[in-house]
Parts: C-alpha cells; structure tokens; sequence
C-alpha cells in the first residue's frame, strides 16, 4: 500500500513540476502529499484497504456516471451518421461473435435466463434501495443504482442495439422500398388473398424441435442465397414461467437481448407459431427494426418444406396488408375475398388478444413505441405495418415473385 502512494505521490509531483507556474504552489501541493502519506502510514492495514476500497467505489461510479455514458453517446452519433460502419464492424464482427456465443450459452439453460435475471434485478434494486435508506445514505444508494442501469443500457447496445442503426435491409438487398400508391397496395393486397386462400390449412400443435429445425433450415438457404451475414447460433424457443407478462402487454413473441433468447408467448396458436418464432430468430440475427424481421420471416418460412408453416407466414402477413388497406373505400368488398376458414383463424387469434387488452397492454404499446423512436425507427410501433412496403418493393423488383 506504502508503494502505491509513492508511486502515486511521485507522479502528482512530476506533473504538477510541469504544470504549476508558481514554485509555491507547488510546495504546498507537495506538503497535503506529504501530510496525506503520512496518514496513511498511520493507518493499521484493515484501515488502509477499507480507504482503497472507497477509492475503487468512487472511480467506478465515476466511469460508470460520466465516462460510460459518454462513450456510448459518442459512438450512437457516429454510427447514426455512418450506418454502414455498424454494418461492416458491428454487425458482422463484434456483433456476430456475441450472439454465437451467447446464444450458444443460453440454449442449453431450458428457461429464461431474461426473465429470471428480470426478477432478481428488481430484488438487488429493492434491496440496495432499503440498505441505503437503513444506512441513511440514500443519494449514494441512488447513484451506485444509476450506475448499474448505465451498465445494463451500455451492454444492451454493445450486445445488440446498435443493430438499430444499420443499413436498411432494402439497401442490402438492393431494393427500392416505399409506401405504395393505392393502386400498387390494392394489387399487392389482392395478391396476398389469394396466396393465402391458396396456403390454407387446418394447422395441429406444433413438435417445437421439428419447428425449430425447420425454421433453422429455412435461415441457412435464405441467407445464403441474400448474401445476409450468416452467425451460428442457436435460438430454440422458450417460455416464460409467468407467460402473463405477455399476455397482458399483448405480445406474441419476445427478443431478449442481454442473453440472445427468443420468447414466445405460451398462449400462441398453432397458425401463429411459425411466423413469431421466425420473426424472433431474425432480431437474434440482428435484425432489429420490426419491419425488416418480419420480411425476412416471410422470406424464410416460404422457404419451408411444410406447408403449413407457408399458411403461417402469408396470414400474418395478410394481416398487415389489411391494416394497410382498411382505410380505402373498396375494402370491405375486397375482405369478402379471403376464405371463411382464414376469417376463423382471424377470430380465434382476436378472441385470444381481446380479454387481455386494458390499461396494462395500452401503457406496454406506447411504452414500445417510445423505446422504438429512441432508436431512431421511424413511426414507432407503426414500423410493424412497413413490412407491406418491403413486400411490395421485393415483387416489383423481382418480377413479382416471392421466393417458395
């Protein structure tokens, strides 16, 4: 311990030589050193640690308040003005390793460890808060907490949210992607009834692992043939132990970042399964925008062997358009088009949402599209609904074809 303050005694004296302009200055600077080294050697070694200890505490919630932040903010600017950056060194390098290895972690753990690290992050606060109060030290409580979400918020973004800020997949792929003209959304809104009349299958509950492989199969052709980057990982579904959490936010599946685990709501129909397990799988991939997830599970159950998993994707997707298109004149004579056994399934799906909405799942929705907009997605919660102009630029720039 003595030699570290002399270490530390010899470098404030070397600079304040060449710093201090006055000789006094720096006589008094090296009297406090002197006095405080002193001190020090006063101290037995239970007491010396204890004041090392507190120095550690104190540099800590220094990097973590002010440098931590700081660097994360300056690198959010720099890859908001060069997303291609993120693209080149993010997504297919730091990126790329951290999801096969964490994704490779987790799956052999056959729960949640988001959810279960939710739970205990909301006891280490409640007691960190009630040890603070207890020791009446509750700004310093206050701080080493802020302290911790800084960690969290920079780990989110080193581990997956900077894919945010990636070129558009439209870009990658070398697409035009823009909100369609009303003659362009009515045609595309016609071609999607009839591939999905066309698709329509009673769909049986689901073999997880056989879904999962199949999903995984449709991935490695897809991507391949895209060029998109490929990252072996693994991302088996899992479920929460209180699905409600779901259920009451109103949400189908569920990306968790800090440990790359796809969720999926225990609660789904089996016409739900394929296209919300695919959709998570692309935001493991790195796929962030909610948009561009969907699309590319379009893409990738289309690819499937099993037809049922084709059903999957063009209902989902045939939703959206619906949406799209409500607002025309037509719409109403043109819905009368899709199957009665796709307006069941419709039904079914609305009868499994509706008991569940309320004051929760409205403040879950605005809360997302806050978070959405932070990230720089255009629209918020309305990004979901831009999958129709990915599918309408996709078609039109390869001669109106979906790949199958």
């Amino acid at each position: 311990m003595i030699k570290i303050f002399e270490i530390m005694k010899s470098a404030f004296v070397f600079r304040a030589r060449n710093f201090l302009p006055f000789s006094f200055s720096l006589f008094i600077f090296e009297i406090k050193v002197n006095y405080f080294e002193t001190i020090i050697t006063d101290m037995n070694i239970s007491n010396r640690l204890r004041l090392f200890q507190a120095f550690s505490r104190r540099r800590a919630l220094l990097i973590c308040l002010i440098f931590l932040p700081a660097f994360l903010f300056s690198l959010l600017i720099l890859f908001s003005s060069y997303p291609q950056l993120v693209e080149t060194f993010y997504a297919r390098g730091l990126f790329a390793g951290i999801a096969m290895i964490l994704s490779r972690l987790s799956a052999v753990v056959p729960f949640s460890l988001s959810e279960v690290s939710l739970y205990g992050g909301i006891l280490l606060a409640l007691f960190w808060a009630r040890r603070g109060i207890r020791q009446r030290r509750i700004g310093r409580a206050l701080l080493e907490l802020l302290a911790g979400v800084v960690i969290l918020l920079s780990w989110f973004y080193f581990s997956w949210g900077f894919n945010y800020l990636r070129p558009p997949i439209s870009k990658q792929l070398h697409f035009a992607s823009a909100a369609p003209d009303s003659l362009a959304l009515r045609e595309n809104f016609l071609w999607c009834v009839e591939k999905t009349n066309a698709a329509w299958q009673p769909v049986a509950k689901w073999n997880l692992q056989n879904l999962d492989q199949e999903i995984e199969r449709g991935y490695a052709e897809v991507f391949a043939e895209l060029n998109l980057p490929a990252i072996s990982g693994r991302w088996p579904p899992k479920f929460l132990l209180l699905p409600q959490l779901l259920d009451y936010t109103l949400t189908s599946g569920i990306f968790g970042p800090f440990f790359h685990e796809a969720h999926l709501n225990a609660h789904l129909l089996p016409v739900e399964m394929p296209f919300v397990l695919a959709h998570e799988k692309a935001h493991g991939r790195g796929f962030a925008r909610e948009s561009e997830a969907s699309f590319i599970a379009l893409l990738v159950c289309l690819r499937s062997n099993t037809p049922a998993i084709h059903y999957s994707a063009y209902f989902s997707v045939l939703g959206r358009f619906r949406a799209r298109y409500r607002q025309y004149a037509d719409y109403d004579s043109l819905k009368q088009l899709i199957r009665p056994e796709i307006v069941a399934d419709v039904e079914a799906v609305w009868k499994r949402i509706e008991k569940y909405m309320g004051p929760l799942a409205e403040f879950s929705q605005k809360s997302y599209d806050v978070y959405l907009r932070a990230n720089q997605v255009e629209g918020g919660t309305e990004n979901y609904s831009d999958v129709v102009d990915l599918v309408v630029g996709w078609r039109k720039s390869h001669q109106e074809t979906i790949p199958q």
